[in-house]
């Protein structure tokens, strides 16, 4: 008999500290009901999470992401509704370095000023979050690189300015530095409680693991999206990700992340850019747009690239609507 949603999820702790049961009390669950193997499955229905981590879900992380807890819940549900028609669940996690570029410790102020924060800061002092580090202002003296590669990090911020020159380019709008967030092997990087419930419920039911990928790992580039870096003079395109695209049993994929505006946006901008010439597959992404929310200030943006995203074959979808997989 299958278990109750509430057996699994408790919604109230969606995004806390205490949220998550231990595998001991999910494999009781699944050893009520029994298995239902995915490699049965003859049409492979993939669920592509991004970055649904604490730091963007709890109210208590790093860079939590408004109507993300709202976001899980449905999330949650979803899943739970579709436990024996979803194959695998896979999810991209940001894994951050302590120093990193867009963090506040890797640049300092060159000249007294006063901060976006509107406070004054003396010469030497780390910039505040939310600066824009510009290529210009590190010419005018008015930024310091304090990475290990200087040139290497002042290279980056002079690609990522020139990019935003070519407005059919998909790239970053900016350096800016974000309050610190997912870094790597802490409770903020972590897969939120109750979602990782759900996820390790589908998994033992249908007997198969689903797979993490990790990104971000570059100290000396952003990387929003899954698929690649930002900038890089390296080709490092993640072909791993991309062979979840590739499987020839492989029906739909259901797609959702936070935040919308950024990693979920880039990720989805990536694997359509790379597809381009391939309209089975875009054909085949299903959004839930119910699933993800944005950074303020970026709604309006993020809707007119859905917008384009739509008209090269994405679908859009609300997860409360789908009736059928």
């Amino acid at each position: 008999m299958k278990p109750k949603f509430d057996e699994i999820v408790n919604v109230k702790k969606i995004g806390t500290p205490e949220a998550g049961l231990n595998l001991g009390e999910i494999q009781m669950l699944v050893n009520k009901e029994g298995k239902k193997p995915a490699n049965l499955d003859r049409d492979r229905v993939i669920l592509f999470l991004v970055d649904e981590q604490n730091d963007f879900i709890s109210p208590k992380g790093g860079l939590p992401v408004n109507g993300a807890v709202e976001d899980t819940e449905r999330l949650c549900r979803f899943i739970y509704k579709f436990i024996y028609d979803l194959y695998q669940i896979n999810c991209t996690f940001d894994w951050h370095n302590y120093l990193h570029i867009f963090f506040s410790n890797a640049w300092a102020y060159g000249k007294d000023c006063i901060g976006v924060d509107d406070k004054f800061h003396k010469a030497g002092e780390y910039v505040v979050p939310n600066t824009v580090i510009t290529y210009e202002g590190i010419k005018n003296g008015e930024f310091k690189t304090t990475l290990p590669n200087a040139k290497k990090a002042i290279n980056y911020v002079k690609n990522v300015d020139k990019s935003k020159l070519s407005a059919e380019k998909n790239t970053p709008d900016e350096l800016r530095i974000w309050p610190y967030h997912c870094q790597e092997s802490t409770w903020g990087a972590a897969l939120e409680g109750e979602l990782n419930n759900i996820r390790m419920y589908h998994d033992m039911v249908r007997n198969i693991k689903s797979k993490n990928y990790y990104k971000g790992s570059d100290i000396y580039s952003e990387q929003y999206g899954a698929i690649k870096t930002e900038y890089s003079d390296k080709d490092n395109i993640r072909l791993d990700i991309l062979n979840d695209f590739e499987d020839p049993f492989l029906h739909r994929v259901y797609f959702a992340g936070q935040a919308k505006s950024h990693c979920a946006l880039r990720t989805l901008e990536q694997i359509v850019e790379y597809y381009d010439d391939r309209p089975e597959i875009i054909n085949k992404i299903c959004v839930l747009e119910d699933c993800m929310s944005c950074i303020p200030g970026f709604e309006q943006a993020t809707q007119e690239k859905f917008e384009e995203l739509r008209k090269k074959g994405v679908h859009f979808v609300k997860s409360t609507e789908i009736t059928e997989l």
